[in-house]
């Protein structure tokens, strides 16, 4: 079995020497390489139909009517937003994740949804089925409003109330504090992070050392005033204080159980005593999203579940700007499209080098195979199954720090190293389940996958030349790498195939070494 070091070391190279295929002058438009790298950003991968899209109206007019669309529905029988007998899994709102990330026509609104429950992370190793689809829905609903508005509705979601146990947190009495959960977490990974940033995104050093973004002060006032608040309550009932579990609406304010006090939070400032738990939530929100880290951290890591995974100081810093500077701060439409149309996001549009990389995390690397093989996903599927395989089980992250860090690094030299979270998940059994995968999709299909292969067989004929087969090899190329396969990458693959018996033989043989190779498996 391949070794981790071997498999590291050739996915670093793989990072840093990459090859591409020559290409001809563009027309007016983006090229179809160009299209093709830039869905691999924007959406769940390239198809035929979305690259002929964005080429016929170009990044901007396609990002707009993306922006247009309205949410695919989660069509899954029975609802998990529903507490049906029987509906005691997650599999149905799985199943249909992969359905829409597939096929679904509202691409870039999925793609920021995923984005964003990557960073305002819960998991169903702690919620109930039900709780799970309504919260996905909101980051559905939120992906292109402005984040202050996201920090409130995710702050009163059922969902992160009961997964960081906001809800119920009872107002201080002797012996018994407020909980300091959400407190914390609000600001160490969905706001601000632990160290103070400069526009940039870099830490910001006092005497050599970072300087702390908040204190544990701070984290106790933030944690008295999200005191006080409750699940809604269901249709017809009376309401009170520690309401039953109602996934359906946002939580709702008791005074008598908030803590009126003075409050401790960022920047200096004290909430003033005697508030209701609405204004303090309020102000004490306004607070964070004032603070200077907001911009530089959320846009980094916006960029690389986009992008990168490591992008320049500049490349952050010129999406901060847009984050500060647009006519409502924080306006995620400005942000997401200043993301994908940035100069270091196109650089290598042209099927140049470039540093804009980041290893397909399973999910993606998923869901772009069988968008490029123009593949349809029904309910329900195994797509589940193999990306557990791959070590990323949607919707069920391990912890509220999601599958990976946005800060792990791994080794290029002894002395130098790259930002690239992604890697985090990668093993020998990961590694291996990938190539798994490819295997699966080539040669049978997986459950609930329709994989039509007939396009790249029949061209063939019953004795292809050697010709037919490099064109079969170039046409796969373009499905799945948008045109960027190397030379070397290119005749290796001809040669495996023509050694193959039948012509539905040779296309397998292709797919199964492009869906496997590094160069696949390397956002470029």
């Amino acid at each position: 079995m391949i070794g981790q070091k071997t498999i590291l070391c050739t996915a670093i190279a793989a990072l840093t020497t990459l090859t591409f295929a020559a290409t001809t002058a563009p027309p007016p438009g983006p090229t179809a390489v160009a299209a093709a790298r830039f869905l691999e950003q924007a959406a769940f991968g390239p198809t035929a139909s979305s690259v002929a899209e964005v080429q016929a109206l170009g990044f901007s007019a396609w990002i707009d009517a993306q922006m247009a669309l309205p949410s695919s529905q989660w069509s899954v029988i029975p609802d998990p937003s529903v507490n049906t007998a029987g509906n005691t899994s997650l599999r149905p709102a799985q199943d249909a994740f992969f359905t829409n990330a597939v096929n679904g026509k509202d691409q870039l609104r999925q793609r920021v949804a995923f984005a964003l429950a990557q960073i305002w992370v819960i998991s169903g190793v702690k919620l109930a089925p039900e709780a799970i689809v309504p919260y996905l829905r909101l980051l559905q609903k939120d992906a292109f409003t402005t984040y202050d508005q996201l920090m409130y509705d995710v702050t009163l979601s059922p969902a992160m109330g009961h997964y960081l146990d906001m809800v119920n947190n009872n107002k201080p009495t002797p012996g018994h504090g407020a909980n300091e959960n959400y407190a914390r977490e609000v600001l160490q990974l969905f706001t601000i992070g632990l160290v103070e940033l400069d526009s940039s995104g870099r830490p910001i050093l006092k005497n050599g050392v970072p300087i702390p973004s908040y204190t544990q002060d701070n984290i106790e006032g933030f944690a008295r005033t999200f005191t006080g608040w409750t699940y809604a309550p269901k249709p017809g009932a009376n309401s009170r204080f520690g309401n039953p579990s109602n996934w359906t609406a946002p939580m709702v304010a008791f005074q008598a159980n908030h803590d009126t006090g003075a409050k401790a939070l960022l920047n200096g400032y004290t909430l003033p005593a005697g508030q209701t738990a609405d204004t303090d939530l309020k102000d004490a929100l306004h607070n964070i999203f004032t603070n200077s880290n907001v911009g530089p951290f959320i846009c980094r890591e916006l960029i690389q579940r986009l992008v990168t995974s490591n992008p320049s100081p500049a490349y952050v810093n010129r999406i901060v700007t847009v984050f500060n500077n647009s006519a409502q701060r924080g306006d995620l439409k400005n942000v997401i499209k200043a993301i994908l149309l940035d100069t270091e996001a196109r650089k290598g549009d042209d099927g140049s080098e470039n540093i804009a990389t980041k290893l397909r995390e399973p999910v993606l690397n998923i869901a772009a195979m069988l968008r490029g093989l123009g593949a349809t996903v029904v309910s329900p599927n195994s797509m589940t199954t193999y990306a557990s395989r791959l070590g990323q089980t949607i919707y069920y992250p391990p912890t509220v720090f999601d599958y990976f860090l946005p800060g792990y690094n791994i080794n290029i030299t002894s002395t130098q190293t790259y930002n690239a979270p992604e890697f985090q998940l990668l093993g020998e059994a990961t590694a291996m389940g990938a190539a798994d995968f490819a295997n699966t999709v080539a040669y049978q299909a997986p459950t609930g996958v329709t994989v039509n292969l007939t396009p790249y067989i029949n061209p063939l004929g019953a004795k292809p030349a050697a010709t037919d087969i490099t064109k079969m090899v170039e046409s796969l190329d373009v499905a799945l790498m948008g045109g960027r396969m190397g030379t070397i990458m290119r005749d290796t693959i001809v040669t495996a195939a023509s050694k193959q018996t039948t012509p539905k033989a040779m296309v397998q043989t292709a797919v199964y070494l492009i869906c496997s190779s590094w160069n696949y498996q390397i956002e470029r």
